[in-house]
């Protein structure tokens, strides 16, 4: 197992049409979609991002398009190293919280939001993850997370547990990288799939495949996103290749490869439609005479999508499904919002 620090990704953000955004996120939920808790996480999505430039002076005007998405989006006091033991109550309602830090119990009073992320850092025998999803328990952590403690789950209704996200673009999350028009190879140099797909999709090809996958970016692609392929270079997670060069790596001649970016180019120009075809097409047209930037792919464990019961006002539910008083949660840890992915 190992954990990975640095996820690109960026913030949904439709400020004219957040029911383009609402519908994109209903249809990847699929089933197990939660319209009111959908509504309220695209409805605000703008006036966040409004705030963000306005408090911190953040530039996000570059959006891309990532996986499942029809339109490109993407764009206090703290307390460190302390260890939560238990939430005060006073009948049902939460009024504050016990702590540990450097040895000694520690007290706040105010009423508890609960951010603490996802469960699939818990390695420990008695994971959750292993107990809801035994089958991936074995995959590599995408991003370090704090791990949520069963004793969260022991008088709060958990909810689609068992879904999981398996990202397949690990060393790293590089979903920005095949939004600018990254291609996925298989170890014949040929694309097996809609590269953005949702990731679930991906990911399922990825392990049809049984074979190493490399994500190629063209320099047009590299140069968009150069910050990020500046970071990824310098951590030797991306690899710099001529095609002729990248051929050899792969194991097939050039002409292979050539007509790999043949193919994808006239799909690009609409000449013609095959399975693997996809809506959305960034700088092409890729040619073998380019200069290319690789990485090695293997799936990583992504998302909890599953987690704490709440309703539209991010209350916490109980297991009878009433509200408790004074406790909340947002972010990872509640479940519902995401539905199946």
């Amino acid at each position: 197992m190992y954990n990975q620090v640095i996820v690109v990704g960026g913030f949904n953000d439709l400020s004219a049409a957040h029911t383009v955004l609402e519908r994109d996120t209903a249809r990847s939920a699929r089933d197990l979609a939660h319209p009111d808790l959908i509504k309220v996480l695209t409805g605000n999505s703008a006036s966040v991002v409004e705030w963000l430039h306005e408090k911190f002076k953040l530039d996000l005007s570059l959006v891309s398009r990532l996986g499942g998405h029809t339109q490109p989006r993407t764009h206090p006091r703290l307390i460190k190293k302390a260890r939560v033991t238990k939430l005060i109550k006073d009948g049902n309602a939460v009024i504050g919280v016990e702590y540990v830090k450097d040895g000694q119990t520690c007290k706040e009073y105010d009423p508890m939001i609960l951010v603490t992320g996802g469960y699939a850092a818990d390695f420990t025998e008695n994971t959750l993850l292993k107990k809801y999803r035994p089958d991936i328990y074995i995959y590599p952590l995408l991003i370090v997370k704090v791990i949520v403690t069963k004793w969260l789950l022991h008088w709060r209704k958990g909810y689609h547990m068992e879904k999981v996200q398996v990202h397949p673009t690990g060393l790293v999350d590089l979903n920005s990288l095949w939004g600018v028009g990254g291609l996925l190879l298989n170890g014949e140099g040929k694309r097996f799939c809609d590269e953005l797909g949702h990731p679930d999709y991906v990911t399922s090809e990825i392990w049809k495949a049984k074979v190493t996958v490399r994500l190629v970016l063209n320099s047009k692609a590299s140069k968009e996103i150069e910050w990020h392929f500046k970071h990824y270079v310098g951590c030797g997670l991306l690899r710099k290749f001529s095609g002729e060069v990248l051929a050899k790596e792969i194991g097939i001649s050039a002409s292979q490869l050539k007509a790999t970016f043949d193919d994808y180019n006239d799909i690009a120009l609409a000449k013609r439609r095959i399975l693997l075809a996809r809506k959305f097409f960034h700088n092409v047209p890729i040619t073998i005479n380019d200069q290319f930037l690789v990485a090695l792919m293997s799936p990583v464990l992504h998302y909890i999508m599953g987690g704490i019961d709440i309703n539209a006002e991010s209350e916490v539910r109980d297991m009878q499904e009433q509200v408790i008083p004074g406790l909340f949660a947002s972010g990872e840890i509640a479940g519902g919002v995401h539905g199946a992915n």
